[in-house]
């Protein structure tokens, strides 16, 4: 069964329930990424956004309709299509492979400004180049199609596909991935919103053509690029605050060309300030910055906070819609100096 509602809880304090018009899309999560205030983790210095980990039971959730049920001991990875050397490898032979762990942030394309669908883990798994190396894509393979349990399917250029940073995962914060992540496998590939990183992957198949998968073909993006976007954290709009100065804090994260920096405005967006970056370790993992506010005046104040990414593309004002590209624009709070 497919799902037209964004269900949110755990606000501040107490539950709530908020409902966004996707297409055909489902999701939940908390209010807060997993409650997440990056202030907590200064203390880390510049291993913070590493040790910013969300618990499995808070991870945001997404998927097409239910979780399929999977027998381990059943399942297995096949490659196959244009390929030299089809094969199948089964669980207990993936787990026999180099074993990397990777801390990755990972977000839904349907997450509105300031929305809830960003989680961050520690996963634990296997590359995918090395298995695509065994398959040898043929000199006309161009394309792949990714096939999941639960009748999911998305493409990629196989380009994309060698990238280093791809991996199989089959563990969560070190533990067996739960159902609703992608047990006993799922696929990642960082850059990309989550859209194009099935969970319960079973089968890769090399093309000669373009593919459109379940949520492409129903007019979501097929780049899928995560754009660059900061937020804030720590405090929410209508907020009053008082005192000499005034700790702001958030993160930022975009695709594999990583985040340069960040700037915080306090008119609007007419003129802005440089944050100051005090953990930013990997492309894939959420940045955390931070801003002192010094003698701020009294009165009310519309604060804007802006990522720009390591080519230098800067996060437009916005905003626009999750669909069909993922929603982009400028996180944007109101403050009362008292």
């Amino acid at each position: 069964m497919e799902r037209r509602t964004l269900i949110i809880g755990a606000v501040a304090g107490g539950i709530g329930l908020l409902e966004y018009a996707f297409t055909n899309r489902w999701m939940d999560g908390m209010r807060d990424p997993a409650g997440l205030s990056v202030k907590a983790y200064e203390q880390y210095g510049s291993r913070a956004a590493l040790m910013a980990i969300t618990p499995n039971d808070q991870f945001y959730v997404t998927s097409k309709g239910g979780t399929p049920t999977i027998d381990r001991n059943k399942w297995e990875l096949k490659f196959d299509g244009l390929v030299e050397h089809a094969f199948s490898i089964s669980y207990q032979d993936l787990l026999k492979l180099p074993r990397i762990e990777k801390v990755y942030t990972l977000e839904c394309i349907s997450d509105p400004i300031d929305g809830t669908a960003i989680s961050n883990a520690r996963w634990t798994g296997t590359p995918l180049k090395p298995l695509l190396e065994r398959a040898k894509p043929s000199a006309k393979a161009t394309h792949a199609a990714l096939y999941a349990a639960d009748g999911f399917s998305t493409g990629h250029t196989l380009e994309r596909l060698w990238n280093e940073e791809n991996f199989i995962a089959y563990q969560m914060n070190g533990e067996d991935l739960p159902p609703v992540h992608g047990y006993p496998v799922r696929l990642f590939i960082p850059g990309k919103f989550g859209m194009k990183q099935p969970k319960w992957v079973t089968r890769i198949e090399l093309l000669d053509r373009h593919y459109l998968g379940y949520w492409e073909s129903r007019g979501w993006s097929d780049e899928c690029e995560r754009w660059a976007h900061a937020r804030f954290t720590d405090l929410k709009d209508g907020a009053k605050i008082s005192g000499r100065n005034f700790d702001f804090a958030g993160y930022a994260i975009g695709n594999l060309d990583g985040i340069r920096s960040v700037e915080i405005s306090f008119d609007d967006g007419k003129t802005w300030k440089p944050t100051a970056i005090f953990s930013n370790p990997s492309p894939i993992v959420w940045t955390f910055w931070k801003y002192t506010w010094v003698n701020p005046r009294r009165g009310k104040y519309r604060i804007r906070v802006r990522a720009i990414d390591g080519k230098g593309r800067i996060e437009g004002p916005g905003p626009t819609s999750t669909y069909p590209d993922g929603a982009t624009g400028q996180a944007v709070i109101s403050v009362t100096v008292v």
